[in-house]
């Protein structure tokens, strides 16, 4: 669950000087002023004009990361407050309010409430049981291990931060690499195959990536009924299809000498205080178990799934299984990262700034091809900065593009920006497989440039078989 090219440069631990950040936020202000001034025109209000420069703004400092991605959309939401309608700082936005809730929304409740899921997992260590449990059934051939640990990746990803998943995925499957040469083949296929498994399992659910909860979100404001099993419904057969076929890719192009390899247990070192009592894991799986079934069936009992979402964060800190000292662990700049791609969108929208676009750009009438079109651009952009911000700027232009179908080119875009794996810094989980010694940078090509052009082919087909 966390934003994708920033978290991946914290595990690569790379830094850059503090004069090259600020001589590219001066590069991108710049920019995004001439751009602001080609590009208007004598139809657009003072807003739109505001708000086009807010837009090319964001994207110019998500792009070069002159800060951080959540301190983007922290600006976001100021200038939204005092500059969208004026450039005078005593006249505040008549909507300020709005744009300021977006961080106290229902999407913003659903994803805590999946992170306190996630942490109620990790804290007890039910996560590794859990794996150890699932993993044993699939044997003791290498493919077989592999894909057991792709299957079990991505649902723990649909549910958990893909970057805790994958980081217990790599400590968990230690012991077998060490049973392997180091230059053997299936070595890079493991690292290769959790890290992607981690990164599509994502689609799933609506907590499985901050870009499904952004999509999810501006469907919900244009009052279209959809929510965590309408998601599902899609995202899941989506996720388990894109494994499987990453699975097959890496099962012929990495072939192993070895015919059979031990799972054996591992020591993980917890990142948090570790609860392993057995009245802890009953509660954590109990209140899973309660949650999601209410989540699936929202609309067979009408609790909203916001609502729902509070069951797990009064149980674990009620029962003690979550205390006051995780709360600081918790993906904060996630949450707020999203919040300001809400408010961009609601800005977008509002100041009719997605009409100026739409009006200007060539729209292709084949709704396929326009949402192939869309897919591609959120898995390039997602490739090369946030894919959570990708999918704030991308979602509401696209639904401008076709209103009529504005359910499908969401759910598109948010599903397919999880299909950035070409660099080792597109994600978390690449950059902790990377980070790991036994993979070359070249090394996620292949499995970068299928999943790049073919997943947003696959998503498209699914999407429209499912909600058209």
């Amino acid at each position: 669950m966390a934003d994708s090219r920033f978290a991946a440069l914290r595990f690569l631990q790379r830094k850059w000087p503090l004069i090259q950040k600020v001589s590219f936020f001066l590069a991108v202000v710049l920019i995004a002023l001439f751009l602001t001034q080609v590009l208007r025109s004598d139809e657009m209000s003072t807003p739109a004009v505001n708000a086009l420069f807010l837009l090319l703004f964001a994207a110019g400092l998500w792009i070069s990361e002159a800060i951080p991605p959540f301190a983007v959309s922290i600006l976001v939401i100021g200038y939204s407050m005092y500059f969208l309608d004026s450039i005078d700082l005593m006249i505040v936005s008549k909507d300020w309010e709005r744009y300021v809730s977006t961080w106290s929304s229902p999407i913003i409740w659903i994803l805590i409430g999946g992170f306190f899921l996630a942490m109620g997992a990790q804290v007890t260590a039910f996560d590794r049981k859990f794996s150890h449990f699932v993993l044993r059934y699939f044997g003791n051939r290498p493919y077989n291990i592999l894909l057991g640990c792709m299957l079990v990746t991505g649902v723990l990803s649909m549910f958990m931060s893909n970057t805790a998943t994958t980081a217990m995925m790599v400590a968990i499957l230690a012991p077998i690499i060490q049973q392997v040469d180091r230059k053997d083949p299936l070595v890079k296929a493991v690292f290769l195959g959790v890290a992607a498994a981690a990164t599509v399992g994502g689609m799933g659910t609506v907590i499985g990536s901050p870009p499904n909860a952004i999509a999810l979100g501006i469907i919900q404001n244009q009052g279209i009924p959809f929510g965590f099993s309408q998601w599902m419904l899609a995202g899941v057969p989506i996720a388990f299809v894109s494994i499987f076929g990453i699975w097959l890719v890496l099962k012929n192009h990495y072939k192993t000498q070895y015919e059979r390899l031990e799972l054996q247990a591992n020591s993980v070192t917890p990142v948090i205080s570790q609860r392993v009592q057995q009245r802890y894991r009953f509660i954590v799986v109990a209140t899973f178990a309660v949650t999601v079934g209410l989540w699936l069936t929202s609309t067979l009992h009408s609790i909203p799934v916001a609502v729902v979402s509070f069951l797990p964060i009064v149980s674990f800190t009620v029962t003690g299984v979550v205390r006051a000292e995780d709360l600081r662990l918790l993906p904060w700049d996630t949450l707020i990262l999203v919040a300001g791609g809400l408010t961009l969108g609601m800005v977008i929208s509002d100041t009719g700034l997605a009409t100026h676009i739409v009006s200007g750009i060539p729209v292709f009438n084949n709704v396929v091809v326009m949402l192939l079109i869309m897919g591609w651009l959120t898995t390039f952009l997602s490739n090369i900065m946030s894919n959570t911000a990708a999918a704030s700027i991308l979602i509401p232009v696209g639904s401008s593009f076709l209103p009529d179908h504005s359910l499908l080119i969401s759910v598109v875009i948010g599903l397919s920006a999880s299909t950035a794996l070409f660099l080792p810094i597109s994600t978390p989980p690449n950059a902790i497989a990377f980070s790991t010694g036994y993979l070359k940078q070249s090394d996620f090509r292949l499995l970068g440039l299928l999943v790049g052009l073919g997943g947003p082919v696959l998503i498209s087909l699914i999407v429209i078989f499912f909600y058209l």
